[in-house]
């Protein structure tokens, strides 16, 4: 049963019509699998031992008065109970084994993970409301829940039920949720320079492809010394003016479809490309 005390349990309103999460009330929306991914990932072992960091540790925390973060802290510390960092820390691994095993279609869920599912408590009160979000009247599933682990489980449900895209970032091996499901590289920063991992995983897959591919690897070398001629004019009679170099680009990519599908000869496709 919940308990009657409104300050001991949370509200989760989940947009029926869109991927949204709302904590506390709907001007606090997340898109569905960030808070939870984002918690996955979090460095709790330097995390700052402060009220107002830890209000910014999970949207459940964003609500905390300071006596109830020095109670976590004093719990962290074993000179009191309920929830500690030690604790967050278990669930970051089987939470994020449990996503894991939703991105691998329910492959590798070890032991421990399955125990957790198993004995788990997870209380909660849904109702169908309709309520006021960005201006507009929207249906929700209002979610009372009365522990952090509840929240999570509750995210970790209904990205399953919406059967959200989760994948594994071909880059930096990390779970994240793509808009479609043929995207395989997550934006996080990767490089201090502000690339992504789509920046740096789609040029390494590039380069991979073009390695691999003899055919590719001399158009590209082509299209390199044909641009260069293009932008890069020189006192020579070899330069290309727009129009020529867009109607041989066409005929290139013509070309190179037309030696992968076998209808000319690859020696012959290379040789123009040398001329």
């Amino acid at each position: 049963m919940l308990k009657t005390n409104r300050q001991n349990y949370i509200h989760i309103y989940m947009d029926l019509s869109d991927e949204i999460l709302y904590f506390h009330s709907t001007s606090n929306p997340y898109p569905l699998g960030k808070s939870l991914i984002d918690f996955i990932y979090m460095d709790l072992e330097t995390f700052p031992r402060n009220p107002a960091d830890v209000r910014s540790l999970h949207p459940f925390f964003s609500l905390w008065d300071d006596t109830q973060t020095e109670n976590l802290f004093k719990a962290e510390e074993g000179k009191g109970v309920g929830l500690t960092f030690e604790k967050m820390r278990e669930l970051q691994k089987v939470y994020g084994t449990l996503l894991g095993a939703v991105a691998n279609n329910g492959s590798h869920v070890d032991e421990e993970t399955v125990h957790y599912l198993k004995y788990h408590s997870f209380y909660s009160s849904e109702t169908l409301i309709c309520q006021m979000a960005e201006d507009e009247k929207r249906w929700m599933i209002d979610y009372v829940l009365v522990s952090f682990e509840d929240c999570l489980m509750c995210e970790l449900m209904e990205m399953i039920r919406r059967r959200l895209h989760i994948k594994v970032c071909k880059n930096c091996g990390r779970l994240f949720t793509p808009k479609r499901s043929n995207i395989d590289y997550c934006i996080r920063p990767y490089s201090e320079d502000g690339k992504t991992c789509a920046d740096v995983g789609y040029t390494k897959t590039f380069a991979k492809t073009v390695q691999q591919d003899e055919l590719l690897q001399a158009y590209t070398r082509a299209y390199k010394a044909h641009y260069a001629r293009m932008t890069k004019p020189r006192k020579k009679a070899s330069n290309m003016t727009r129009d020529e170099f867009e109607d041989w680009y066409r005929k290139a990519k013509e070309g190179l479809e037309l030696a992968r599908q076998g209808k000319i000869r690859p020696e012959d496709y290379k040789a123009w490309l040398k001329q």
